[in-house]
């Protein structure tokens, strides 16, 4: 049986009666005050430009409601979803009958047009950011309330409307029409002027989607803050049935007897009742983000289990989330930082990008796991790439062992290769090149070269393409990332050398991977996926990637620049942090630096399932290559 657990508290701004809230966003200190709320609810630090907002819309909002006779309504400003990535920006609960709660999701806008350049994707007037179009917001939001809420007192009928106070009657039409809504959901693009000639508080009412609604009780709204918040069976069944019917998440070879003994070790800590950590170690390929959701598919909609899946990696989150395309599915897969209290098994993939600030992973799993009783934490402890990341066995015991009482620990070691064509060689012979003695490379189960310069790594993967396989090219962080404007030159990997036949200078330039804002050209054109979708969008094989966007993912063929922050020198390897774009690594010494450069180049060496090709910047390093490795030419 699941534990009884309290309630998931929920977080906001600001809670209160309209006509409450009303009088209280003309005080002085309001704004002050929300402030302060918006950091104690764990959101951080508001941006000048979210106050602003704020300042802007909240009052036109509750002028509105009060002329529409709503003052007895529930409202909530910024209510948090539970992954804490998104939040509504006003919530209306009201009483629809006995025994039915309605909640009406506002989205608040100051536009007065949009420009869609995208499926639900628009531009403003001078601005060249991309934002989501309102009326996919609000679908998002109804979405995630139709299939977290839940309550054993209430049903809760969920409504939207879009809410442009700024707008005219024609410029909200505009909006309207350029959006897409899914089969079922109605969400009207209310405007300032809509409110502002209305013909009295009934019509109004109908704007918002309130017409039918009185003010909550107490006993109401108890029902409401003290519901459970957990995916409906629907949901949890979807996510289950996408997840074993996914071709990314088919098993092969060992991988269904790995899964067979980890799911035994699960049920084996389920039963027993004792908290337990289960470390599962892999190298790369070996297969652990595959097990990590087949594990979920398994106790995803068990009610008496109800997994959830969390990776530190914000490419692999994005990138299962598009993968599975379940509406109301985002909590299921988000960054572990919230605390869990619905479910008894939390799979944690990619540990070895666990930020270590706060206490760490340890911290973590005893004070926001405290109610897991099993957390499966897939691991390879050479995928550590910043500074401040990273988690060992040895310390997952030493927590575990501290814990009162002391945490049980399981391990299982993943011993097979799924990726680099399952060559176990080619594995073996890049962890020599870049922590033992490097060797040349023998093998004959793997296509491994290396190309003379970058332009022949990118005729590789032209034809790599034209095989209809998906080949990118990533390189070590040595080069700016800097936001530009946009139809401006995009910022990227830009290479010189000499060419040997004609001894004439070559250069070669590649963007890096896209920020949102890129994505879409001023005329509207696709450019190519934001970053997190690199390495797996279409268009992704048009830019350069770095190991925050391929750690995690894979590709047929995989082309790797090293630069000069990695060089070998007199027979060893030297680091060059001073070389290194990458913000996160500032201050960081050489020696630290040398075993990240290690890490990350080995992460990007093994994304490749069919084949490999290197390059480095540094002569001296180029040659090193050359001498270990066949040139793609010969």
């Amino acid at each position: 049986m699941m534990p009884q657990t309290p309630p998931n508290p929920l977080r906001y701004v600001h809670a209160g009666r309209v006509g409450d809230a009303d009088e209280d966003v003309r005080k002085p200190d309001f704004v002050e005050r929300c402030v302060l709320a918006y950091g104690e609810a764990g959101f951080g630090e508001p941006e000048e430009s979210e106050i602003r907002s704020w300042r802007n819309s909240w009052p036109p909002l509750l002028d509105a409601l009060v002329s529409a006779g709503l003052e007895d309504l529930y409202i909530y400003l910024e209510f948090a979803t539970l992954d804490t990535e998104s939040r509504i920006d006003a919530l209306l609960i009201g009483r629809r009958g006995s025994g039915e709660l309605a909640a009406t999701v506002v989205e608040l806008k100051q536009w007065t047009e949009a420009v869609p350049v995208a499926k639900n994707l628009v531009r403003l007037p001078g601005d060249e950011r991309l934002w989501t179009h309102p009326l996919a917001q609000t679908v998002g939001y109804m979405a995630f309330l139709d299939q977290w809420f839940e309550s054993d007192a209430v049903d809760l009928e969920t409504r939207g409307v879009v809410f442009l106070h700024n707008a005219t009657r024609s410029q909200a039409a505009r909006v309207q029409e350029s959006g897409v809504l899914p089969h079922g959901y109605r969400v009207p693009v209310v405007s300032g002027e809509d409110t502002r000639a209305s013909s009295g508080p009934a019509e109004l009412r109908g704007l918002f989607q309130c017409g039918d609604l009185q003010g909550p009780d107490e006993r109401d709204l108890a029902s409401f803050t003290e519901a459970r918040w957990r995916g409906s069976e629907p949901l949890l069944d979807s996510v289950a049935a996408a997840v074993n019917g996914a071709p990314s998440f088919k098993l092969v070879g060992d991988q269904q007897t790995a899964l067979l003994d980890i799911r035994a070790r699960v049920q084996e800590a389920l039963d027993s009742g004792r908290r337990t950590v289960i470390v599962v170690q892999g190298g790369p390929g070996s297969g652990k983000t595959v097990l990590a959701m087949r594990l979920l598919g398994e106790y995803v909609n068990n009610p008496a289990v109800r997994a959830r899946y969390g990776t530190p990696s914000g490419a692999l989150t994005r990138n299962l989330r598009e993968i599975l395309e379940v509406p109301g599915s985002n909590p299921l897969f988000q960054l572990p930082k919230n605390k869990v209290r619905d479910s008894r098994l939390l799979i944690i993939d990619e540990v070895h990008r666990y930020h270590r600030g706060g206490g760490g992973l340890g911290t973590y799993v005893l004070k926001n796991l405290a109610e897991v009783p099993v957390v499966v934490l897939f691991l390879d402890e050479r995928q550590r790439v910043r500074p401040r990341e990273g988690v060992t066995e040895r310390e997952i015991r030493g927590f575990a062992q501290n814990a009162t009482p002391p945490i049980n620990v399981v391990t299982h070691n993943l011993n097979g290769n799924f990726r680099c064509n399952g060559s176990r060689e080619f594995n073996s012979w890049v962890d020599d090149l870049l922590y033992e003695q490097p060797r040349p490379w023998t093998g004959t189960d793997y296509d491994l070269a290396v190309s003379l310069d970058p332009s022949e790594m990118e005729q590789w993967l032209e034809e790599s393409l034209e095989q209809e396989r998906t080949a990118r090219i990533s390189a070590g962080f040595c080069w700016g990332w800097e936001e530009v404007r946009l139809g401006e030159k995009l910022p990227g990997v830009s290479i010189e050398w000499e060419d040997g036949s004609h001894g004439e200078t070559r250069k070669w330039e590649r963007p890096w991977n896209l920020h949102k804002d890129q994505t879409i050209a001023a005329d509207g054109e696709f450019v190519g996926p934001e970053s997190w979708l690199w390495a797996t969008g279409p268009g992704g094989e048009r830019q350069i990637g770095c190991v925050y966007t391929a750690q995690g993912l894979e590709y047929h063929d995989a082309g790797v620049i090293l630069g000069p922050d990695l060089v070998r020198r007199d027979d060893r390897w030297e680091a060059h942090p001073e070389e290194s774009r990458d913000r996160g690594m500032r201050g960081v010494e050489s020696r630290e630096y040398l075993s990240l450069a290690k890490n990350i180049y080995r992460v990007l060496m093994t994304r490749g399932m069919r084949s490999c090709r290197l390059y480095s910047t540094d002569e001296e390093t180029q040659e090193f290559l050359t001498s270990l490795v066949p040139s793609a030419s010969r």
